[in-house]
């Protein structure tokens, strides 16, 4: 029977795009990466999408009635270390948000109410509960039914979750290679999945085994799967064996056959599927595609009638909307958001009528009321439910209150505390968990100050020698060869927590804090010079711009940006490992096509400029070979592919490359093969070595005076090596907890260590630790939630640590000193856009007359542009000598590699970058102090109101006393009476 026979009351439904200035434009979008997600969800509360991150590990978060253009930025949640495959809310709490990621974890978080909605809100908050996993997490779906059952696919495992008690129930593992697709049925009792082996396979997992299997679609390409709501029917889309899109309908029960296919052309763009059990209706969505295919599903053949196709933007991602936020008096049946390159598209779906004065009864039936039917416990123990359903008629509607966080309200009544206060109505009640979470420990109180010094040495490590024992106990102190000075501290004795066994007491100052809490403990502080120092991105004509195909895919071991004062190297898009050489005598913009670069035969991981030679570039590749490059005078002509020296002795892919501070030729590298190798580049063979170590090294740096080596490792440790005399480590002690990376480096004269990494919960932190006692850090800061390590740069002579990341805007600044508190927090730099990395530069190439302590060279995915950071100063005429103490000479080596090797140890020599001619501020002559208009009292100065008053009527009485002359009416002849008189 012919469409235009059949009665259907949803057939001329449409879309209404709206106009452009009610879309939400200027999102960081971008490219999203293949994932089997739709990259957009919404819920009563809240929409959640992909959005431009490094790593990917981030979602954008706005309130779901958002439109137009964000006046206050982007609020992006940090979710995970990588991109964010999947992403799901609960169709119970429109607060509670579950994501799946390439770091193979599951995370549920608590968002916070809308009206507290921003960046700062966000980057605060730490997931509910997570599930590790031991490979790609692929897709995340909440039950229909059920509250707090959660289902994911990792590669050919289905894993069903209690969210509530934090348990993996089941694991489903029936499937032949990567599932694709994950979907519930409408009662919550059984599950099916499309999978990489092209079969589709219905679950039911409290039973524990596979119901049906059947072929699927015949493509290589992705499938989706999506039960249709209670219904005994299935839609899949993929790709058939002639890479054609296909729609296939499938009876549940019976996969011989489908019952309808559609074609849907050949594009290569996976189909998104979306139904809405209410009114039948069902949208086939492809990704990159520029259209909407509707249509309408009946109980008998053809089954699904094709109906609109409406055109749109080019697609990234479609989310379906509550049904309940529908504007039921104006005709809306649904409203997809679609998802572009750079906005989202609220795109309602409305049934034309003549009049929208009532409420069309029939447009509009019983839909689902956002409560849930059972409980988990009920659920996993065998109960089965039907969704409940709820009246759109305004008149008669009482939609249900939501709890945020209701799941979580017997662990995790912190994140919730302020939902009752905003709640008029009384919440549903829930069931009890009876497994709480552990909620995080506050810090440590100091609870007794001992006023008796202590020596600041270590305890005697019983495994060394005696000659190594004596060294590691004056490592890092002030000192010369022979002679050395005892540091001394205040022992302090730290209570442990109440809820904690009593630990023995520490003999080591130390402190936690974190920036950007709602609760801050206000203490004395530091009086920093550098407290608001200043950046500044100069001006355009500066900039090197037209960076092409830059790539991002280095390791987060390496810096990814090298500079000197001449050159600095970036990585480009392409086969074979490509480093661009750019000249900074030739700013501005870069040719299109044709820039000669550095090629190697396999990816490059990392890569450092000579300190003592601006020509010198290494690179570390991924066949275990260290690649030695001359690069010419005046920059690269064409394109080389022969280095002039390599370096191989690691049976692994090399981590990261240092050179040696003082030392020419030195150099030392780690690789996967766990091993630190010291090599000396004027033999070009490896000359030194220390103990393997037991996992990855995520970092080492050398100590100011080069006697010392420093490395952070992936099992929780922080050594410290003499290399060149024990392959074991003098000291060793724990470092940061989390396994996403970390970065070491000297500060304070070679006699601390500061760190970056991450702590258990994911969150990015800073530490400083005491050479001479590395059991406990002196101070640890905790920043945000954010994938990308705090890669740190020190200067020596303003004390002051500039931490950048991939993939954001800021650079933050602190200053260490010996003295609580160790760890001050200075002013932020936040630059235009995104950048990719910062390449500091030494300190002759500052410029004292603009009182600039520091420089950078600033990478963004087009432009590499210098960045000034500087200290606002009235006198700035005067050499500010305060703040520019004699700097080290860092480009000139002090040594020769065969010198240093023998056990020579040679310091840098001191200079000083005052300008000629210019006067220093302390030799300034001292200037009168002025005298203020609002100084304190005096009686010679201030008169009261009665002394004003008194001043003001003698002074106009001694002006008419002035006046000399007689007045005219003195000088006017009188008259006789009579003459008054009338005649």
């Amino acid at each position: 029977m012919a469409w235009r026979f059949k009665i259907s009351k949803y057939k001329n439904a449409a879309a209404k795009f709206p106009k452009r200035e009610e879309w939400i434009p200027e999102l960081s979008v971008g490219n999203l990466m293949q994932s089997c997600g739709n990259h957009i969800k919404a819920s009563g509360a809240f929409m959640a999408f992909n959005t431009v991150h490094t790593g990917g590990g981030s979602l954008g978060i706005l309130p779901v009635s958002t439109s137009g253009r964000l006046s206050n930025g982007l609020p992006q949640l940090p979710a995970h270390g990588d991109y964010v495959t999947d992403f799901d809310f609960s169709p119970f709490d429109d607060y509670v948000l579950a994501t799946g990621s390439g770091d193979t974890t599951i995370k549920v978080w608590v968002l916070p109410m809308q009206e507290d909605i921003n960046s700062g809100a966000l980057s605060n908050i730490n997931p509910s509960v997570s599930f590790p996993n031991e490979r790609r997490v692929e897709t995340v779906v909440w039950n229909p039914v059920a509250d707090g059952v959660l289902a994911a696919s990792v590669f050919d495992t289905v894993k069903v979750y209690d969210v509530e008690r934090g348990d993996n129930k089941y694991a489903l593992g029936c499937h032949g290679d990567q599932i694709q697709s994950v979907s519930w049925r409408g009662s919550g009792t059984s599950l099916v999945t499309s999978c990489k082996d092209k079969k589709i396979r219905v679950l039911d997992p409290r039973s524990g085994g596979m119901v049906l299997e059947g072929k699927g679609h015949g493509g290589m390409k992705d499938s989706r799967v999506l039960w249709l709501g209670d219904k005994d029917f299935i839609v899949s889309t993929g790709f058939n064996s002639e890479r054609s899109r296909e729609i296939r309908l499938w009876d549940s029960r019976n996969f011989g056959s489908s019952l309808h296919s559609l074609d849907s052309g050949n594009s290569t763009g996976t189909i998104m599927p979306f139904y809405d059990s209410d009114t039948n209706m069902l949208f086939f969505v492809g990704k990159g595609d520029n259209n909407i295919k509707y249509c309408e599903l009946t109980d008998k053949s053809p089954f699904i009638n094709e109906n609109y196709v409406d055109r749109t933007e080019q697609i990234k991602g479609v989310a379906m909307v509550p049904k309940r936020l529908m504007n039921v008096m104006d005709g809306e049946v649904n409203r997809l958001l679609i998802l572009t390159n750079t906005a989202i598209i609220p795109t309602p779906y409305i049934v034309p009528r003549k009049s929208y004065r009532d409420y069309h009864e029939d447009l509009f039936p019983d839909t689902f009321s956002g409560e849930p039917t059972v409980s988990s416990s009920s659920w996993f123990s065998g109960e089965n439910g039907q969704v409940k359903l709820m009246s759109l008629n305004p008149s008669r509607r009482s939609d249900p209150v939501f709890n945020p966080g209701h799941i979580f309200l017997g662990n995790r009544a912190d994140t919730v505390a302020k939902t009752n206060s905003s709640r008029e109505a009384t919440p549903v009640q829930k069931p009890v968990i009876s497994k709480p979470k552990p909620v995080s420990t506050p810090p440590p109180s100091v609870t007794q100050v001992s006023s008796a010094p202590t020596t600041n040495i270590p305890d005697e490590p019983e495994d060394l020698p005696d000659s190594q024992l004596e060294e590691s106990t004056s490592l890092t102190r002030n000192q010369t060869d022979e002679e050395k000075e005892v540091v001394q501290h205040s022992s302090v004795e730290v209570a442990p927590p109440a809820s904690t066994p009593s630990t023995s007491s520490v003999n080591r100052p130390m402190s936690v804090a974190k920036i950007n809490t709602p609760a801050k403990v206000f203490s004395m502080g530091r009086l920093s010079k550098f407290k608001y120092l200043k950046g500044r991105i100069e001006h355009k004509d500066n900039h090197i711009v037209n960076v092409r195909k830059l790539s991002t895919t280095i390791p987060g071991e390496s810096d990814m940006f090298a500079a000197n004062r001449t050159r600095c190297v970036i990585p480009i898009e392409g086969a074979g490992g490509l480093l661009q050489v750019l000249e900074f005598s030739n700013l501005g913009r870069l040719q299109d096509t044709g820039l000669p670069v550095l090629q190697h035969k396999s990816k490059v991981l990392d890569y450092v400029w000579d300190p003592f030679d601006d020509s010198r570039l290494v690179v570390a590749c991924d066949d275990a070979k260290i690649w030695v490059w001359n690069i010419p005078e005046g920059g690269l002509t064409e394109t080389l592919t022969e280095a002039s020296q390599y370096l191989q002795g690691h049976m692994e892919k090399i981590y990261f490359l240092r050179f040696h501070p003082l030392a020419k030729d030195i150099l030392v590298s780690s690789a996967y093969d766990m091993t630190i190798r010291i090599w000396d580049l004027s033999s070009g063979s490896e000359v030194l070595q220390v103990e393997e170590h037991p996992d990855q090294v995520f970092n080492g740096a050398w100590s100011p005076d080069g006697k010392y080596l420093s490395t952070v490792c992936k099992d929780g440790k922080l050594r410290i090596f003499n290399p060149r005399k024990y392959q074991t480590p003098l000291m060793e002690g724990p470092g940061p907890l989390g396994s996403r990376g970390a970065r070491v480096t000297w500060v304070l004269d070679g006699q601390y260590l500061f760190i970056t990494g991450f702590t258990n919960k994911n969150e990015r932190c800073i530490s400083l630790y005491d050479t001479a006692d590395l059991a406990t850090p002196l101070q640890t800061v905790e920043l945000s939630v954010a994938p990308p390590i705090l890669v740190p740069y020190y200067d020596e002579d303003s004390h002051t640590v500039f931490l950048s990341s991939r993939g954001e805007s800021n650079v933050y600044a602190f200053e260490v000193s010996e003295e609580e508190p160790y760890i001050t927090q200075l002013s932020t730099f936040a630059g235009e856009g995104l950048h990719q990395a910062y390449a500091f530069l030494p300190k002759i190439t500052c410029n004292p007359k603009e009182v600039e302590f520091a420089r950078a060279w600033r990478l963004t995915s087009t432009s590499v542009e210098p960045v000034s950071f500087t200290v606002p100063r009235v006198k700035m005429e005067y050499f500010q000598d305060d703040l520019f103490p004699d700097t080290r000479v860092t480009w000139e080596p002090t040594m020769t590699s065969e010198e240093w090797l023998s056990g020579l140890n040679n310091q840098a020599r001191t200079i000083s970058i005052q300008p000629k001619g210019m006067k220093k501020l302390s030799e300034a002559p001292v200037e009168t102090p002025k005298t203020s208009k609002y100084d304190s009292y005096s009686p010679d100065t201030y008169k009261t109101d009665e002394q004003k008053k008194e001043e003001l009527l003698s002074a106009m009485t001694n002006k008419l006393s002035v006046q000399g002359d007689p007045l005219p009416q003195d000088l006017a002849e009188g008259v006789d009476s009579d003459e008054w008189e009338d005649d």
